[in-house]
C-alpha cells in the first residue's frame, strides 16, 4: 500500500533545474498561504496554490479501494515540490505498536519505491532517521532520504502521522544541489488538526414553523 501511495505522489515531480537563493525566502517562497480543504480535518501552508489530484487503489483483495487525496505545489520551475496527502485505512491501527508498524511501513515504502536511501541522521541534524515525532498527541515520524530522477539527485524531507485510521503525509522534495533545510522545516510544521465538525459545509437553517 505504501509503495503505491508513493507512486502517486512522485507522478508530479519535475526534473527541471534552476538556481535557488536559499534562506531569504524571496519570490515564489515569500508568501505562504493556509489551505484548509473541506473534509481534510487539517490545514497546511504552501507558498503557491496547490493543484489537487486523487488516486484510488485496492491494497487488499476483497476490500473496497482506498482513495488518496493529494495536494501539490511546485515552485522555482519544479526545483522544489511540496506535497500534502492523506488517506483513510480500512481499519484503525490498535495500539502503539500497530501504529508504529503502519508508520514504518510508509517510510519503507517511500524510500524503496524510488530506490532511495535514508540519509545518516547526523547529516540531517537528527539523532536518528526516522525520528519519532507527534502531532497533538498522535504518533508520527520524520525522515529524510535521497533518490535520483533522470540522474539528478533529490532530497526528500517527510513527515507522516497516524490520526485514528487516517494517515497524513507531508513531503518537501528538493534538488540536492539547492537543498536548504530551512525550507522543509517551515513547510512540515504548518500542518494543524481541526475538529471534524468544522470541516463540514454549512448546514441550512430550519425555517420557523
Amino acid at each position: 500500500m505504501a509503495k503505491l501511495l508513493v507512486s502517486c505522489l512522485f507522478l508530479v515531480i519535475s526534473s527541471s533545474a534552476s538556481n535557488l537563493t536559499g534562506q531569504d525566502f524571496e519570490g515564489e517562497l515569500s508568501q505562504w498561504e493556509t489551505h484548509r480543504p473541506t473534509g481534510v480535518q487539517a490545514s497546511f501552508m504552501m507558498p503557491k496554490k496547490p493543484f489537487y489530484v486523487e488516486r484510488s487503489f485496492s491494497p487488499l483483495e476483497g476490500k473496497p479501494p482506498i482513495k488518496v487525496r493529494i495536494f501539490v505545489s511546485s515552485v522555482l520551475e519544479g526545483d522544489i515540490t511540496f506535497i500534502f496527502s492523506y488517506h483513510d485505512l480500512h481499519t484503525e491501527p490498535a495500539g502503539r505498536q500497530a501504529i508504529s508498524e503502519a508508520l514504518q511501513g510508509v517510510v519503507r515504502g517511500s524510500v524503496f519505491n524510488v530506490l532511495g536511501n535514508l540519509l545518516p541522521a547526523e547529516e540531517v541534524g537528527m539523532s536518528q532517521n526516522p525520528f519519532a515525532i507527534s502531532l497533538d498527541g498522535n504518533l508520527g515520524l520524520q525522515y529524510v532520504y535521497r533518490f535520483a530522477r533522470d540522474k539528478e539527485p533529490f532530497i526528500v524531507t517527510s513527515r507522516v502521522f497516524a490520526v485514528g485510521k487516517r494517515i497524513y503525509q507531508l513531503n518537501c522534495i528538493m534538488i540536492e544541489k539547492n537543498y536548504d533545510a530551512f525550507i522543509p522545516a517551515k513547510f512540515l510544521k504548518t500542518i494543524k488538526l481541526h475538529d471534524p465538525d468544522h470541516d463540514l459545509p454549512p448546514r441550512p437553517r430550519k425555517r420557523p414553523s
